[in-house]
């Protein structure tokens, strides 16, 4: 397939940038070690880890997140949290769902999410919850966040 992706690339004057490419086994197979791939003549990298888009998809027997994109949704939260003293909980809790949230779930439409990814993407949001309303880690906010779904409806 790659070699007719490049032979149809020269017949329409388009260039792979074959250092910008890579392969990446997600699957049950994915710790086969498989023979390197070629775009022409030009080897193509098989890696663990490739960033599309801001988000980085791991080599693994689904599809899953890096670290990376929790860390962004994180520092993007931190970013409002001090900018934010003295802002009301509904307010900064909009703030958050407007800007943080979309950093987290930016690449969601696209995947089928298995329940485990669900459960991960949802702790990290109700660690908004926690925080903006100074619940500790153990702590239920489901009912937080069901009153807070029926103000912003």
């Amino acid at each position: 397939m790659l070699d007719k992706c490049f032979d149809i690339s020269c017949v329409l004057s388009l260039k792979f940038n074959v250092s910008k490419s890579h392969c990446v086994i997600i699957g049950k197979i994915y710790k086969t070690k498989i023979s390197p791939m070629l775009m022409g003549n030009q080897l193509v990298e098989w890696c663990h880890c490739i960033k599309y888009l801001s988000v980085y998809l791991v080599s693994s027997s689904d599809i899953m997140f890096d670290n990376p994109v929790k860390h962004c949704f994180y520092a993007a939260c931190n970013s409002i949290l001090s900018h934010s003293s003295g802002v009301h909980e509904i307010a900064l809790l909009t703030l958050q769902e407007s800007y943080s949230l979309s950093v987290l779930m930016y690449v969601a439409p696209a995947l089928a999410l298995r329940c485990r990814q669900i459960e991960e993407l949802n702790a990290c949001w109700n660690g908004v919850f926690r925080n903006n309303f100074g619940y500790s880690r153990f702590e239920s906010v489901k009912q937080v966040t069901r009153v807070y779904m029926v103000l912003v409806d």
